[in-house]
């Protein structure tokens, strides 16, 4: 997935008496956003004003349970404009996994969990992470339209297309020794700095960050 840049706004225009506004970071429509890596995850949570997001440690337990995990060092960021939706507002759960011609498709589902409704814009982020935490090869790319705002009342999902091309057949992926065991998906919210984590089990990747084994769709109702 080609990774979305943190944009540094400007602060404003200089006041009559010259000054200027602190220039903030505002996060990105589609993940994974610029600053986050590879290494574990257990840097301090983001922050997004107004809302607090605390996140703790997840515990991957059972596949295809979720929890919200810190990916960047702790920040001060624009909350999403827009009624966006808050990482801390919403699970992710795979859904419809079937397969074809080498390829596993599957829709990953984000649900509203908040009290009061809010939109989906754009593309989420996603790449597998090792038991450890670590990113295992190449993010997804987007594939298609970016897709138009779908606003979820409380309970409401909204789903994205996860393609993944199987180990074995690609060029720097054919052999045995070029994937690896993965423990979950990270998948970032569209707008948002902090990832949640959906648990797999029994699931390898290509380890080469030059093999595209992942595209994702934007998200629609």
């Amino acid at each position: 997935m080609a990774a979305a840049t943190l944009l540094l706004a400007a602060g404003c225009a200089a006041s009559s008496a010259g000054g200027k506004a602190p220039a903030t970071v505002t996060a990105p429509r589609g993940g994974p956003p610029a600053g986050w890596s590879a290494a574990p995850t257990t840097l301090a949570p983001t922050t997004l004003a107004p809302t607090t997001l605390a996140s703790t440690a997840p515990a991957l337990a059972t596949p295809g349970t979720a929890a919200s995990t810190p990916s960047v060092p702790g920040r001060t960021v624009t909350a999403p404009a827009g009624g966006l939706c808050p990482t801390a507002r919403l699970a992710v759960r795979s859904a419809d996994g079937e397969g074809a011609a080498g390829s596993t498709y599957e829709h990953l589902v984000l649900t509203n969990t908040g009290t009061t409704s809010c939109v989906l814009r754009g593309f989420p982020g996603v790449s597998y992470l090792d038991a450890a935490g670590r990113q295992v090869g190449a993010a997804a790319v987007r594939s298609g339209p970016a897709g138009q705002a779908v606003r979820l009342a409380p309970g409401a999902s909204a789903s994205a297309t996860l393609r993944t091309v199987h180990p074995g057949i690609q060029v720097g992926c054919e052999e045995p020794a070029q994937s690896t065991p993965v423990a979950s998906l990270r998948v970032f919210p569209p707008a948002n700095t902090t990832a949640l984590r959906l648990a797999l089990s029994d699931v390898s990747a290509c380890s080469s960050p030059a093999v595209q084994q992942l595209s994702v769709t934007a998200f629609t109702r």
